[in-house]
């Protein structure tokens, strides 16, 4: 029982330590794609101001209403990729998988990098484009392709719970602030830098309060 306990609070701890690095880079990344597209946040803006207006916080009840806001997410999340290779795996039995034989125990790591940057799955894999992930309707539509968080049976554990912190944290900023660059003519560049995430190079933004 105590074997099990340990486990557990093992998992509670990474769970936890992994979600904040993640979470906290993912909204980087979307203050930074709203600095190069104020379209894009002005647009978020406006949906934030339909469902929820400026009286209250926003509150999960309300993601369902707020799809496009969803889109962008989506779509940071993966252009942004900040975890570009899955968390290491082993395979507990030989295996053979195209041809090729990969034996008991060897580590294995997904290349998620492949699917969420491939041209040939996106189209235009290296555009930021939100509409992708939304049908002619406007409402938000599940891609088999959009795996930032890995898949199968080893899928991270902190995928709800990153997406519940990512729609309250980002909605809620949009709600309080604009957001504008230092300089309108030397945008910061969305080129990242590659650590234990992939995060963006250090920039400066100006958070403007909607209202005093």
């Amino acid at each position: 029982m105590k074997c099990k306990g340990a486990n557990l609070n093992r998992a509670i701890k990474d769970l936890f330590i992994a979600g904040t690095e993640t979470t906290s880079t993912t909204i980087l990344w979307t203050i930074l794609y709203f600095l190069n597209h104020p379209n894009i946040q002005a647009r978020c803006y406006k949906e934030v101001q339909d469902v929820v207006g400026s009286g209250r916080l926003p509150s999960m009840k309300d993601r369902s209403n707020m799809p496009y806001i969803q889109a962008v997410l989506q779509e940071v999340l993966r252009i942004a990729n900040i975890v570009i290779t899955g968390p290491p795996h082993t395979v507990d039995e030989d295996v053979i998988f195209n041809g090729y034989v990969i034996p008991k125990h060897t580590v294995v790591f997904a290349n998620i990098d492949s699917v969420l940057a491939d041209d040939g799955v996106w189209g235009d894999a290296g555009v930021f484009r939100p509409e992708r992930f939304l049908d002619e309707n406007g409402q938000l539509v599940k891609r088999d392709e959009f795996i930032p968080f890995s898949m199968g049976r080893r899928v991270c554990l902190g995928e709800s719970l990153a997406k519940m912190e990512l729609f309250l944290f980002m909605t809620t900023l949009i709600q309080r602030f604009e957001f504008k660059p230092v300089n309108p003519n030397n945008l910061p560049t969305l080129k990242g830098i590659l650590g234990l995430t992939h995060s963006p190079t250090q920039y400066e933004v100006i958070a403007v309060p909607r209202w005093t």
